[in-house]
């Protein structure tokens, strides 16, 4: 029996997921929440064989979860759900020692089979993502991954900090922060203020 635990903080699709789950012979659902927070402390107390987490929740996002897991060293594999198939997200997923990363799209479809690929030390992606994937060579190609400098940079900006405020608190040039902002529209293939807003906010690096 493959023991799950279920996070995603949109009530009628979690439940949607539940009733996929029990109908499987071989799961048992152990625990469900709407938080990373909630979600982390019942894996370390259900200790379950997968976790399903939606990458972006209240509290903590499914990034900040895995990253306190793998600290742990925790045994519970991960699979993602995300409604978000753009570039910057499937690279920070890609980057991620996730065992899986489904579409939500496609999580009716998919997420069975997800579940029982990981459990036999596969991993599994959508189609729909893993497409996407081959198509920019993500698992190949790194150049396009934010430093973290950049990462710094991409996190003022969202906060609204303006140049010149960015230069002096990161003790560098304002045509340095222009040249950092132009790179990072250009690896994350965006073209606005507000896009990097977006972003921000749907990685956690803005809550």
């Amino acid at each position: 029996m493959i023991r799950i635990v279920v996070a995603d903080d949109h009530l009628i699709f979690r439940q949607g997921l539940l009733k996929l789950l029990q109908s499987a012979e071989n799961i048992k659902v152990v625990g469900e929440t709407s938080d990373g927070a909630s979600v982390l402390a019942l894996i370390k107390t259900e200790k379950p064989d997968i976790a399903v987490l939606d990458v972006s929740m209240p509290v903590m996002s499914g990034f900040e979860v895995i990253s306190d897991l793998i600290k742990e060293g925790t045994a519970t594999k991960i699979i993602f759900l995300t409604m978000h198939d753009d570039l910057f997200t499937i690279k920070k997923v890609a980057g991620t020692q996730a065992a899986g990363f489904v579409s939500k799209d496609d999580a009716y479809e998919d997420l069975i089979y997800a579940i029982q690929a990981v459990s036999t030390g596969r991993k599994f992606i959508s189609p729909s993502i893993s497409d996407k994937i081959l198509q920019l060579d993500i698992l190949k190609d790194n150049e396009n991954v934010l430093t973290g400098r950049e990462l710094e940079v991409l996190n003022l900006i969202a906060r609204g900090t303006t140049n010149k405020k960015i230069a002096d608190q990161l003790s560098i040039s304002v045509k340095t922060v222009e040249t950092y902002r132009t790179r990072i529209m250009h690896k994350l293939d965006i073209q606005t203020t507000a896009d990097i807003i977006k972003y921000a906010i749907k990685t956690g690096l803005l809550k």
